[in-house]
């Protein structure tokens, strides 16, 4: 049984309960389905098991579906240590990463007003590697108890090996937004 964090329904290290909106997180079309409020995003990320991650290296996008882990407003990733992607976000590096659910098809009598019922996130901010090591170690055990909660420990201690082949990634949430349709035929 995978383990689910509950949304945090206060604002984060006293600050406003919503995310700033702005002309990169701005709900563009069907804004009355869009939400800026922490609580809303927090709701959609922290019920994803799978988040897509995408940057821009040298003018070519990158677009990498990944787990992710949430503290507050800190979003978490890992890959590879071997990874050319994640060793380019040393210096820190603008980052989307986006959760969405299909939560059901919409069925008509015309093909026109078919559609879906689904929750997203989009989240924006600059990823950075997490080399401190007791912040690494912390982040590690994070997403294990994310899934499994308690897990990390009865768990042994992670080598010096397994912590060096692995590249942590953390990205404040800057500015964010969730949109949601949950209704039938329009």
């Amino acid at each position: 049984m995978v383990g689910r964090q509950q949304p945090r329904m206060q604002a984060v290290n006293d600050t406003p309960a919503s995310f700033p909106t702005t002309s990169r997180n701005r709900v563009k079309r069907l804004h009355e389905r869009g939400s800026y409020d922490h609580a809303a995003v927090f709701a959609v990320l922290d019920a994803g098991l799978l988040c897509h991650v995408a940057y821009t290296f040298d003018g070519q996008p990158y677009c990498t579906p990944t787990i992710h882990w949430r503290e507050d407003d800190m979003l978490y990733w890992h890959g590879s240590s071997a990874s050319r992607m994640l060793r380019n976000l040393r210096g820190g590096t603008p980052a989307c990463l986006t959760v969405s659910h299909l939560d059901g098809l919409v069925l008509a009598r015309s093909g026109f007003n078919h559609s879906a019922n689904y929750r997203s996130a989009m989240c924006f901010g600059t990823a950075r590697i997490i080399d401190e090591p007791d912040e690494k170690l912390k982040a590690l055990a994070g997403v294990v108890d994310r899934f499994y909660p308690g897990r990390s420990e009865t768990l042994r201690p992670i080598s010096v090996q397994e912590a060096k082949a692995t590249t942590v990634i953390g990205m404040r949430i800057e500015e964010a937004s969730a949109k949601v349709r949950a209704k039938g035929v329009g």
